[in-house]
């Protein structure tokens, strides 16, 4: 199974939540350098956005956070 399926069905059922690449990485056992990649096509249909913001542990460096996509949250009537 690909990765976006459990991370799309994590948003639908927790849409107002946020995960980092590390977040997803240790959620789902996965390699935290290829995320940005295997989540590209999720972003491109609209179910996920990834938002470059200040890391909270190293405020001078940014990393992805992910949310629910504008169309995600149409689907489950957000």
């Amino acid at each position: 199974m690909s990765l976006v399926t459990p991370v799309v069905v994590f948003f639908a059922v927790n849409p107002d939540e946020e995960l980092t690449s590390e977040d997803i990485a240790a959620k789902w056992d996965v390699d935290q350098n290829n995320i940005g990649k295997t989540l590209r096509y999720a972003e491109q249909k609209g179910w996920v956005i990834a938002t470059k913001k200040p890391n909270p542990s190293r405020p001078t460096k940014r990393i992805l956070f992910y949310t629910a996509g504008p169309r995600l949250l149409k689907e489950i009537g957000r």
